[in-house]
């Protein structure tokens, strides 16, 4: 089930309560959607038992993605992004240990329990293997505009 905003109250609310995150996160890229819309269209829940992973992807036919953290054990795996340029980088030198992120190859943000992160869906990432005993517990949505 992948609308989980449309069969369930729960999940309606949280879809208004993003919505309002997104609309910002779009006027912060200097988005025109001067007199469109915008919607969720896809809304899930992903439960990472210990040592499931979330090989490296994008999510094609949506402007916006995220994911609201619900439980995040510690030492839990936190979202790792990938520069769009990386195979353009061809012969640049390494990067220094203590890079700032906008100079980092890739980039791991936390999985914080009522943490929201928002993205462009063009932007790949993954999620790299559970390695603790519990569950990482998150919804993740995508938004279209028209």
């Amino acid at each position: 089930m992948n609308e989980l905003h449309r069969f369930s109250s729960t999940f309606a609310l949280l879809e208004t309560r993003i919505t309002r995150h997104v609309r910002a996160f779009a006027k912060a890229l200097e988005l025109d959607l001067r007199g469109r819309t915008i919607r969720m269209t896809d809304f899930w829940v992903n439960i990472m038992p210990p040592s499931a992973s979330h090989s490296l992807h994008l999510h094609p036919l949506s402007f916006v993605s995220g994911t609201y953290y619900v439980s995040t054990p510690k030492g839990c795996p936190g979202i790792k992004f990938e520069d769009p340029r990386l195979d353009r980088f061809m012969a640049a030198p390494p990067r220094l240990s203590g890079a700032r992120p906008a100079n980092r190859a890739h980039v791991t943000y936390p999985a914080t329990a009522g943490n929201l992160i928002l993205f462009e869906s063009w932007l790949r990432h993954e999620v790299a293997q559970n390695r603790v005993d519990s569950e990482r517990i998150s919804v993740s949505f995508n938004y279209n505009w028209s």
